[in-house]
């Protein structure tokens, strides 16, 4: 079946119209058809056969029976009037005559959600963004929808998330939002066409709702949507909860609250930026955990939405907790779950599980899911995201894979904050290129530190500022440089400086330490390659598409507490097993080649080559 709806879509649409456009094309079609399958289950009388459709070349009867249809079926009308004969006009019989063999069974969602899921990234490039399945299945699990109750999703899009929810338990109300109105139509005819009759979606822009503070006419038991990413406001919208400030993520969370009745659930997904910035959103937050309405926060993996590899968290609220997830928020860290197939982060039947049964039995372990009291939380300025509570993982590391612990670090070795080992420094923004008084200088980015060495001789000349006070990014002979954006951590020591050479300078790519007196820098450098090093750093790390490490944020993580003479033997030990690697390196390599040699001239081969000097 699905075979030979992708193959009339190759067939006959796809050299008339872009992918994008086909929505309103073939979806008003396909619901006709249906209709016309079904009719009498639907108790529909429709006014003309589908053959007599086919050889109607004007569209005028096609645009009869849609809107008979629409006439008999209102809550499907805007999606039918959607149909646009004169864009396909060079087509149209060909069209009507392949949808007319298509025998779309009574609920066709596997079929559309093929369909959908095909042109994904093509929708998302005009910002339609098509949810995974599985957030669908996850969200309406966690929510436990119950007979007689009403679900609410206000950035419906394709209407795949209240079908879900339908599904979920049949004895449910269904109701529907979206900005965009043709997306509205579409999610009309995908309910229809799935056998969910008794559904309401309407057109509506939700930062209205915020912006003039109306309110919806109706509140909801459960709330569950994906709405939009990265959509920035013109302007300051004040609620009850705070006032939303440039990016309305935050929003739409409020938007969750006020739409749940006074026991009501939602689950609503968001970008983790929600989970850590601070001013205006970072005040709804605290707010928010203090007036005890965050769950759980389930962080999901990168790239789960097509075409975008953006990390997301599923934000699990509720205005009537149990008794005892009362002044609790739960956290799951699923960021490394999931497999990439085709550019899409997809999350196997055995991890939703694993995340649900973690929810529902309210199941706590150090790698995974924690739960917090509000106390831990105020201590960490209500930062949420699970890498700074979730303490035991899995990683790759300088010496294998290994599973990190670092409670069980911090509880069995004394420990010292590191800055009360060393001065940090921050690295400096170069000038633009417009700048016509910046200074030239050489200036370390991330591409001069490769293998944990950094190669002063590959350094260029940038323009800085003349205004910076370039004295507090210069590095010195021992300084210990750590990157502070970007996926990769890098880190290096500072190797012995001339005397009359010119100054180095750190740019904003890294953060410099500076070791106190009596603190050896290799003893450090041991420290953050290793695998709690390492994870501190991941921890530490904020941002989605370019992490970002900040001074603040690491002045308290803690370096085993060793004597002056322990942490130079410490730092001896390390530069001495890094060196024999590189050397034992280098001797292997000269081995190799020295027996493809011999290998190339017994075969003849080195005749055709000279090697450069």
């Amino acid at each position: 079946m699905k075979v030979q709806f992708f193959s009339l879509i190759d067939k006959v649409v796809r050299n008339a119209i872009p992918v994008f456009q086909y929505d309103p094309v073939v979806m008003p079609l396909s619901a006709l058809r249906y209709a016309h399958l079904h009719q009498e289950k639907l108790g529909l009388h429709l006014p003309f056969s589908w053959e007599e459709l086919s050889y109607d070349r004007s569209g005028e009867l096609i645009h009869r029976g849609l809107n008979d249809l629409a006439h008999q079926k209102p809550n499907i009308s805007l999606g039918l009037s959607l149909f646009n004969a004169e864009s396909v006009r060079s087509i149209l019989p060909e069209l009507v005559y392949h949808i007319g063999k298509m025998e779309f069974p009574e609920d066709s969602r596997e079929l559309l959600d093929a369909y959908f899921e095909a042109g994904a990234k093509a929708k998302g490039k005009v910002g339609v963004l098509i949810e995974p399945k599985e957030l669908n299945v996850i969200g309406t699990r966690i929510l436990g929808i119950k007979p007689g109750t009403s679900v609410y999703d206000f950035s419906c899009g394709y209407g795949r998330t209240l079908v879900e929810a339908a599904r979920f338990n049949s004895n449910v109300s269904v109701y529907g939002n979206d900005v965009n109105h043709e997306v509205v139509g579409i999610a009309q005819l995908y309910c229809f066409m799935t056998g969910i009759q008794e559904v309401e979606i309407n057109q509506q822009d939700v930062l209205e709702l915020l912006t003039y503070e109306k309110v919806l006419d109706r509140k909801f038991d459960y709330v569950i949507s994906h709405p939009p990413f990265g959509l920035k406001l013109d302007q300051e919208i004040r609620t009850k909860y705070g006032a939303v400030r440039r990016d309305a993520t935050i929003g739409f969370v409020v938007h969750a609250l006020d739409s749940l009745k006074e026991d009501g659930k939602a689950v609503v997904t968001v970008t983790n930026g929600v989970l850590f910035q601070g001013a205006a959103t970072g005040e709804i937050r605290r707010t928010l955990v203090e007036d005890d309405l965050i769950e759980a926060v389930i962080t999901m993996p990168g790239g789960v939405f097509p075409g975008t590899a953006i990390p997301v968290t599923m934000l699990v609220l509720n205005k009537k907790k149990e008794a005892d997830r009362k002044g609790k928020v739960q956290i799951i860290d699923a960021s490394s779950f999931g497999e990439r197939k085709r550019g899409v982060t997809v999350l196997s039947s055995h991890e939703i599980d694993k995340i649900l049964y973690h929810y529902s039995e309210y199941k706590e372990d150090k790698k995974l899911s924690r739960i917090l009291d509000v106390f831990e939380i105020r201590e960490n300025s209500y930062n949420l995201l699970p890498g700074t509570y979730v303490e035991m993982e899995d990683a790759e590391s300088i010496i294998g894979d290994v599973q990190i612990d670092r409670s069980m670090y911090e509880k069995n070795t004394p420990t010292i904050p590191l800055k009360q080992l060393v001065t940090i420094f921050r690295g400096l923004n170069t000038a633009s290129s417009v700048e016509a008084d910046a200074v030239q200088a050489k200036v370390i980015q991330l591409s001069d530190v490769k293998d944990g060495v950094l190669h002063l001789e590959t350094v260029e000349n940038y323009g800085i500022k003349a205004t910076t006070r370039v004295e507090e990014a210069e590095i010195q002979t021992g300084d210990v440089l750590l990157t502070s954006r970007g996926i990769a951590m890098k880190f290096a020591v500072v190797p012995v400086l001339e005397e009359d050479s010119e100054p180095f300078y750190l740019s904003a790519n890294f953060i410099g330490l500076r070791p106190l007196p009596g603190v050896d820098p290799f003893f450090l450098l041991a420290f953050f390659e290793s695998p709690i090093g390492e994870s501190y750093i991941r921890a530490l790390r904020k941002g989605a598409s370019l992490p970002i490490l900040n001074v603040k944020d690491i002045q308290d993580i803690p370096i085993p507490k060793l004597s002056v003479e322990e942490m130079a033997q410490v730092g001896l030990s390390y530069k001495k097993a890094m060196d024999d690697y590189t050397q034992a390196l280098k001797a292997v390599e000269q081995m190799r080649t020295a027996q493809l040699e011999q290998v190339y001239e017994k075969s003849g081969l080195i005749r055709g080559y000279k090697k450069k000097q």
